[in-house]
């Protein structure tokens, strides 16, 4: 399983993220601000209407907004894994991460969640499995 320490600001959450995602976004650099500064993945290469972040060999890519319809997607939803929904949120909230929901779940479910906007409003949640 990948996992990657949420960097800066003494960040201790752990996040498990297991596939390769693609954003499009409105305003590529407020994206990328968000995405390095903010919960410090390594940026890995980037161009005017693109940037690539490694995340433990894995690729998180955002795109500049584009006119060909291959890349006419509006908003994308992903997770990352946490051993610790609790202060996993937390930390986010203190890093100014908009916090959609409360943490959800339990027991009966088998996991707990809770959903978070990047910058431009694209929503990604925090699960934490309990068994």
């Amino acid at each position: 399983m990948i996992t990657q320490r949420i960097h800066g600001n003494g960040g201790a959450a752990v996040l498990r993220w297991p596939v390769w995602i693609g954003i499009v976004c409105d305003d590529l650099e407020s994206q990328r601000h968000f995405y390095r500064d903010v919960l410090g993945l390594k940026e890995l290469k980037s161009g005017e209407d693109f940037a690539w972040f490694d995340f433990d060999g894995k690729l998180l890519e955002l795109l500049a907004k584009s006119p060909l319809p291959q890349y006419d997607r509006r908003r994308v939803s992903f997770a990352f894994e946490v051993d610790d929904i609790h202060s996993a949120r937390a930390e986010l909230i203190n890093r100014g991460v908009e916090a959609v929901t409360e943490v959800e779940g339990g027991p009966k479910s088998g996991q707990y969640w809770a959903y978070f906007k990047d910058a431009e409003g694209n929503l990604f949640e925090l699960v934490q499995r309990l068994t």
